[in-house]
This record gives C-alpha cells, sequence and structure tokens, in this order.
C-alpha cells in the first residue's frame, strides 16, 4: 500500500510538471463600432481598469501638498487652545460699557497684572495674546485714549468682540481632513495649526516621457509638450528623446527607464509594423486601438517589465498626443495618485460660429473662450478637421462634440473643457 502511494504521488508530481502555465493576458478589450473603433469613453474606462493607485506612505506636508490624502484625520486637540484677541488693544468687560450713549465717555482702570476681574478694570493685549482672566471682549487701540493708568472711552463694545473664541478652528473629534481630500496649502495650515506634520498620502507618480526620432536633429515638439502637461497633472516627469536604429537598441533604452517610472508615455509612428509598438509587443502584455476620436485615432497601451509598469504609446504628432492625453492619460496619472480621475472644467457655452456635422467619431477642436453679456462664447479655432500645434498654442479650450452630433449654427450650446495646463 505504501509503495503504491508513493507510486501515485510521484505521478501526480510528474503531471503537475507536465501541466503547461496559462500565459498571462490582458482583460478582454471593449467592443467596437463598424469600423473597429472603440468609443472613447470605453477605452478610457479600459484603461483605468488596468491600473492600481500608488501606495500611501507617510509624508510630511510640503511633500504632500497637491496630492490626495489616504487617511482620514480627526483632530486630538482644542485650537485655540484658550481664548485669545483677535486684534491689538484692550481686554475689557463688555459690562462695563454697555450703558455707553453716543457722545457719552467712561473711564477704565489700566491694570498692569493683566487681571480684568473687577469692575471698570481694562488690560492691555497684543493680537494672538490670550485673554486677561474676566475680559471678554477687545476695544480696538484706536477705540481707546490711554492716560497713565486711566483709560478713555467712547465705543461700545459686546461680548466676544475682537476675540478669538478658545476651538473655534479646531476641535477634539472633529474630523479636519477626508481621506480622498486634496492636500493644498489652506488645508496644510490648519493641519500644522492642529499639530500635524505628516499625512498618508500618494506620492506624485514618477512618469518618463520617451520621444523616439527618426533623425536625431528631428525637431521633438512631443516630448517637450507632453512632459510639461504632465508636470501640470502633478507628475515628476523625466523627458528622454531617443533615436535607436534597431529593437534592441529601443528595447534596452525602455528597460532602462522603468527603474525610475510608474509610467512611462512613449510617442512614436503607431503602425502595425513600426518599431515602436513591436518592440512593446516583446516586453510584456499590450492593447493596441483605434478609438473613435478626432484628432488622436491611434493609441497604445502595455504592461512591461517584471514590475508590469504601464506604458501608453501616442502618435508621434503633437496635436493628436495633446488630444489622447487629455481624455486618456491624465486619468491614468489621476488614479495613480489616488485622486478624483476627472478634474477638467466642462462648460456648456455658446458658438461663435457655425460647426459642421461630426460623423461617427468624437470631434475634438480647439477654441478661445470669452464672457460676453453674462455667457461664455467660445470661438473655434482653425481650419475644419486639419488642427495645427499654432491653434493649440492659442486655445484656452477645447470643443467636444458627441459622435453623430448635427451640424451647429452661432448661438447655439456646445459642450466645452476649460484648458488649465
Amino acid at each position: 500500500m505504501a509503495l503504491f502511494k508513493r507510486r501515485a504521488a510521484r505521478t501526480e508530481d510528474e503531471t503537475a510538471q507536465e501541466t503547461p502555465e496559462v500565459p498571462r493576458t490582458l482583460p478582454a478589450p471593449p467592443p467596437v463600432d463598424a469600423r473597429g473603433r472603440r468609443s472613447v469613453e470605453d477605452q478610457r474606462d479600459y484603461l483605468l481598469s488596468l491600473v492600481e493607485p500608488l501606495p500611501a506612505f507617510g509624508m510630511y506636508l510640503l511633500d504632500a501638498w497637491g496630492t490626495a490624502v489616504c487617511e482620514d484625520i480627526v483632530s486630538d486637540v482644542l485650537v485655540p487652545a484658550s481664548d485669545l484677541a483677535a486684534v491689538s488693544g484692550y481686554a475689557v468687560r463688555a459690562v462695563d460699557l454697555a450703558g455707553l450713549q453716543e457722545g457719552m465717555t467712561t473711564t477704565l482702570k489700566l491694570r498692569g497684572d493683566g487681571q480684568v476681574t473687577k469692575m471698570g478694570a481694562a488690560a492691555r493685549v497684543s493680537a494672538g495674546a490670550e485673554m486677561p482672566e474676566g475680559a471678554d471682549a477687545v476695544l480696538p487701540a484706536s477705540q481707546g485714549l490711554a492716560d497713565g493708568d486711566s483709560l478713555l472711552v467712547d465705543h461700545v463694545v459686546l461680548a466676544g468682540d475682537n476675540v478669538r473664541r478658545a476651538g473655534t478652528e479646531v476641535r477634539p473629534g472633529v474630523p479636519i481632513m477626508q481621506s480622498g481630500q486634496t492636500l493644498d496649502a489652506r488645508r496644510s495650515a490648519l493641519l500644522a495649526l492642529a499639530g500635524v506634520d505628516r499625512v498618508m498620502a500618494r506620492p506624485r507618480p514618477r512618469v518618463v516621457v520617451l520621444s523616439l526620432l527618426a533623425h536625431s536633429d528631428d525637431a521633438d515638439a512631443e516630448s517637450h509638450l507632453l512632459a510639461a502637461a504632465l508636470k501640470a497633472d502633478g507628475a515628476q516627469v523625466w523627458r528622454v528623446a531617443l533615436t535607436v536604429e534597431s529593437e534592441r537598441e529601443l528595447r534596452d533604452a525602455i528597460a532602462d527607464q522603468l527603474i525610475r517610472a510608474d509610467l512611462v508615455v512613449a510617442t512614436g509612428s503607431l503602425d502595425a509594423d513600426a518599431l515602436l509598438p513591436r518592440v512593446v509587443a516583446g516586453m510584456g502584455l499590450t492593447d493596441t486601438a483605434l478609438v473613435a476620436i478626432e484628432p488622436g485615432e491611434q493609441i497604445g497601451f502595455g504592461l512591461i517589465g517584471e514590475d508590469e509598469i504601464p506604458l501608453v504609446m501616442l502618435p508621434d504628432d503633437p496635436v493628436a498626443s495633446y488630444v489622447d492625453h487629455q481624455f486618456f492619460v491624465r486619468p491614468l496619472v489621476r488614479k495613480l495618485m489616488g485622486a478624483p480621475v476627472v478634474t477638467t472644467e466642462e462648460i456648456k457655452a455658446l458658438i461663435g460660429s457655425d460647426m459642421p456635422a461630426t460623423g461617427e467619431v468624437t470631434t475634438v477642436s480647439f477654441a478661445t473662450m470669452r464672457a460676453q453679456e453674462g455667457e461664455q462664447v467660445v470661438v473655434p479655432l482653425g481650419q475644419g478637421r486639419h488642427l495645427r500645434l499654432l491653434d493649440m498654442v492659442g486655445a484656452d479650450a477645447v470643443i467636444v462634440r458627441a459622435p453623430g452630433s448635427a451640424p451647429v449654427s452661432l448661438g447655439e450650446r456646445v459642450r466645452c473643457l476649460r484648458l488649465n495646463d
């Protein structure tokens, strides 16, 4: 029986060794239209499903500025801890001035010991100083005339006037920040006031922008454009321009960047036989797609290297790559940061000129926006479908029109996104 068991166990081991490992693949892609194109929304959501937020760790307030905190922060202190003078002047008892009528004056006794517990007493205070015992209001310095230890007063103050009450900023047990909120300068001040010097937050994503050039003397607009836009998104950015002649050179160059990258954004030709998609396909799990958007139809994605670093491939055209950044790359960066994915301000503005129908794609047009008679008016830039870099430079908004949109006439409303990078 024992021999049978040993032989059976060996057979199971051998069977396990012979079972081929099922290669890992990306999840099934979104559906496509009759021309093989994915919708903008489906493509964005698909890419977002392939990345996870970066791990959070304790960061000092200044280092965490601009990032989303990953914890609810509740105060355990009272701020201010006691009543404080809000202005410089004289601490008084409001009841001592309650009977003053217009044109009347009264004299209070200035005490050097800071005690205002007796009727008719007052004490000098500076803004931010703790209120003397017995005082419940502060008379501004300009409203009293001191002469030795006497204070001539012709103004009335009420209890609480010019006083910062204890706990008016922060109270124990009260939340002062919630998970997911972005740490800005004002919240940093509130946290510091409450004695909090560090928070749990996700770091800024480290993004490498890699531009593949055909010749070393080619102008490299795409990497400069994308690097600046990614910085505006809150990422740490490195820009690398490459001129390579072989697959091995490009593969090694990409691999060298993975050690410092949470995300790689690469630009180059995305044709099926082009060098960039061909090399990336050999480095991990990849997906290439046509998206029903104009400009920026081609886009690629991969999880590459042992750590499966996300890599986005964008067209080697500044206008198309910028549009794809707005709709696909920025949401990825925001998710890595643990921040709200959609942050661009959306406006329904009046169109300043006629526009033709869109066809079966999401159409993006650069535009300028201005206020006119209480309305936002947007004026398209450029000549129809052929957008120039110069049009993009002059724009402060984009007009986004859904597939199958009818022509729009002067004065109709269109969907617009403000550009803030």
